[in-house]
């Protein structure tokens, strides 16, 4: 003969089964979340750096002293951005 609260025992294992698995999907939401913020901060990282390296570019281009304001190489272009230099004198003229 089972005993009169065996009924309750079998919810009992259901809601801890349930428990776990709400567990298990929190973990891997939150897992997912971080690889994907980690991305976004990668990506951004990425950005800076090209739009560093293109100002510097300009910059270099810029004060080379062979360079002239008609050149061709004060424009230029890098993957997808590009610069344009603008050369103005001291007196905020251009040059």
């Amino acid at each position: 003969m089972k005993a009169p609260n065996s009924k309750l025992r079998g919810g009992a294992a259901l809601m801890l089964a349930l428990w776990a698995l709400f567990l298990l999907s929190a973990m891997v939401i939150s897992w997912a979340l971080d690889i994907n913020s980690r991305l976004a901060v990668s990506g951004n990282a990425s950005r800076v750096l090209d739009a560093e390296a293109m100002a510097s570019s300009g910059a270099d281009v810029a004060l080379h002293p062979l360079i002239q304001p008609d050149s061709q190489t004060c424009i230029g272009k890098w993957q997808q951005e590009g610069y344009d230099v603008q050369m103005i004198g001291e007196e905020g003229a251009w040059i």
